[in-house]
């Protein structure tokens, strides 16, 4: 039918609408190409970075290479050097192990759960801290454990300092610092911090520095009972402390590891260990609330104090000065990050285990990290073998092509997708295959991931976009709803329709009578709202069907555009009103109400302008096109002259009257 045909219909029907205006749609839809843009610090950290550093202004470059060694344990707390020899404080079975030539060893276990602090004797040994039991305890060099002291009133040893020939302990809870005569083993109330824990404690020139817990603050320690608070800060620890240059830094975290540590216990599992399996990559997760976060402070010899960075990915446990800035290792997510004097922050490495606990710095960087969740050595050293950006799982709403995948950087990068249906990635996901004409190979699916190898020591890649566009989706009717206006004598059309790929849709909308073939058409071009008036004067009394049909076609090609249809419940359309007609006999008024489009439904009756009342229909129900009635008059109204108003109604709320006289 075409549009002037379809213009003719509208008028003889003699249906008055209310057209809406268009009104552009700026909601994307399946027929726009969507992408996913990768350009800063926090976009490519999503991903996973295997041998890649991540800086937030320069994007990916090759990162140092790391040689990973697995420790039986599920956590390294704490650890010291004596040369060749890196002494290794676990939990949560407090073992003491040894790397030394690449090979580890265990040499003592230790009561409690947890080694809280190490620090190598000068002979070959350490000494250590335990959590839980308030021990210290010696191991020589032959692997000889004996208990140096006990510390009444001390739980934790936090942390250990060995300076001038004695022994100072960081403890918990209470907060003190203890100086122990190793020769003696003996210990005494050094100095109080005002604090509950002591977390570390570092030799500064002549002083001490300790870094302390539930209240987050730094205290010099100059003498016996001579403490004084430095600096305080925002949040519930002081992790660790660092000296460089004229100002010492703190790692400070929001939640208290200490109270979370002191309350470990030991399990069977060992998720580090040493398997030769590679543990599973981390799925990484979107940036959620602040909680938890931890931040590097600054408190210069001067006095001034001011926040250096605040961690991307979490608490801080351990940090390390360089000449090019603050290490630091996440107590979350994995990340070890370096932020220069500014401020500005890299992630150095990305690695399997969610915790860095330990960071040993070198001469340019960081020497050796360990971990925890499970436990790991990793020696820093050469170039990363085969570098390796990959994405995190990225999601569309349904069945999506790939298009291309745009990769700006320099160097030689080599890009390659895969893509399924199921999260995280399985066996029935596609092979990773490289781009074509910078196009991805993948099939359409709901997930992808893209790979990027930098097959190059200048590698760089500083922006990632990749383009989608999802198969369009047919829209979906949800309801119609038509309800009439008695006094206007018009009609409310409303419904609702959803597109789910967010596009703008169009209606056609028809009607027919109830029992006919032929749908007319109430318009001649797509309808944009979502409701209509009509005002069916001249259309035949009787029941009639409205058909609403969704189309997405506005927003796609027309070979792609789907459209969906649904048929409104019948519904009246009945302009006359019902005949009455009526007599009084013998004191009984009786008449026949007859109308020609619908039931009648009531007949109503008032005497003399008084409220009306209900006449009986006579088989009690009124349900038909014609209805006898009658109602026994009151007594008074059988003397004198009265005046009888007859009203009768029907389905669609048109009323006849009959105005009657009875007596002189």
């Amino acid at each position: 039918m075409t549009s002037t045909k379809l213009r003719r219909t509208f008028l003889s029907a003699g249906v008055l609408l209310a057209l809406a205006t268009l009104v552009a749609g700026t909601t994307a839809s399946a027929s726009q190409p969507h992408d996913w843009h990768l350009a800063s610090g926090k976009d490519f950290g999503r991903g996973t970075l295997d041998g890649l550093a991540l800086h937030e202004e320069t994007g990916l470059t090759v990162a140092p290479g790391l040689k990973r060694t697995g420790v039986d344990a599920e956590l390294i707390h704490c650890w010291a050097r004596d040369g060749a020899k890196l002494w290794l404080g676990t939990g949560l079975q407090a073992k003491v192990f040894i790397l030394e030539n690449g090979k580890v060893r265990m040499v003592a276990k230790l009561p409690g759960v947890l080694v809280g602090s190490l620090v190598a004797d000068g002979q070959g040994g350490v000494y250590a801290g335990t959590v839980g039991r308030g021990k210290v305890m010696h191991i020589n060099a032959s692997g000889k454990v004996e208990e140096l002291v006990r510390i009444e009133g001390v739980r934790h040893i936090w942390a250990l300092l060995l300076k001038g020939g004695t022994l100072y302990a960081g403890t918990g809870s209470g907060g003190g610092v203890f100086a122990i005569d190793v020769a003696a083993k003996t210990a005494k109330l050094y100095a109080e911090t005002g604090a509950e824990h002591v977390l570390a404690l570092i030799a500064d020139g002549d002083a001490f520095i300790a870094g302390t817990g539930d209240a987050a603050t730094l205290v010099r320690i100059t003498g016996e009972n001579k403490a004084q608070a430095i600096a305080g800060f925002p949040g519930a620890e002081v992790s660790s402390v660092v000296r460089l240059g004229t100002a010492l830094y703190a790692a400070v975290n929001g939640g208290n590891t200490a109270a979370a540590l002191s309350a470990l216990r030991a399990t069977r599992q060992r998720p580090g260990g040493t398997g030769t399996a590679a543990l599973r990559k981390k799925k990484r997760k979107k940036p959620t609330s602040t909680g938890g976060k931890g931040a590097v402070w600054v408190r210069h010899d001067d006095g001034r104090i001011h926040r250096l960075f605040v961690s991307p990915t979490g608490t801080l446990s351990q940090i390390g000065g360089a000449g090019q800035g603050i290490v630091a290792g996440s107590g979350k997510d994995g990340h070890v990050v370096i932020a220069d004097m500014q401020g500005k922050v890299m992630t150095l490495f990305d690695l399997d285990e969610t915790q860095v606990l330990g960071v040993e710095m070198g001469a340019k960087g960081p020497k050796t990290l360990m971990t925890g969740k499970g436990a790991a050595v990793y020696s820093v050293g050469g170039a990363a073998k085969n570098p390796t950006y990959t994405t995190e799982v990225l999601r569309e709403t349904g069945v999506t092509r790939w298009g291309r995948i745009a990769a700006q950087g320099s160097g030689s990068l080599i890009v390659e997708s895969r893509s399924g249906f199921s999260n995280p990635p399985s066996d029935t996901w596609s092979a990773w295959q490289p781009l074509k004409n910078e196009r991805s190979q993948s099939p359409p699916a709901t997930y992808l991931q893209v790979r990027v190898r930098f097959a190059s020591a200048d590698a760089r890649l500083w922006e990632l976009r990749i383009f989608r566009r999802p198969f369009n989706r047919a829209p979906t009717m949800r309801s119609i709803t038509i309800i009439p206006n008695i006094k206007t004598r018009t009609l409310r059309v409303s419904w609702s329709a959803l597109d789910p790929d967010g596009g703008t849709l169009g209606y056609v909308l028809t009607y027919r009578k109830r029992g006919t073939v032929q749908w007319l058409m109430l318009h001649d071009r797509f309808y944009t709202k979502t409701s209509m008036t009509l005002s069916p004067r001249d259309m035949p009394d009787g029941w009639y069907e409205m058909r609403i049909e969704a189309t997405d076609a506005p927003s796609n090609t027309p070979s792609e555009a789907l459209r969906t249809a649904m048929i409104s419940k019948p519904f009246l359309v009945d302009q006359g009103r019902p005949e009455v007609s009526a007599q009084v006999r013998d004191g009984v008024l009786t008449g026949v109400v007859a109308d020609r489009g619908s039931n009648v439904l009531s007949v109503m009756v008032s005497f003399d302008g008084e409220p009306p009342v209900l006449a009986r229909c006579g088989d009690h129900i009124c349900d038909g096109k014609q209805e006898a009635f009658e109602l026994k008059l009151p007594p008074d109204l059988l003397k004198g002259r009265h005046t009888l108003l007859i009203q009768a109604t029907d389905e669609a709320g048109n009323t006849g009257v009959q105005r009657l006289v009875i007596g002189q």
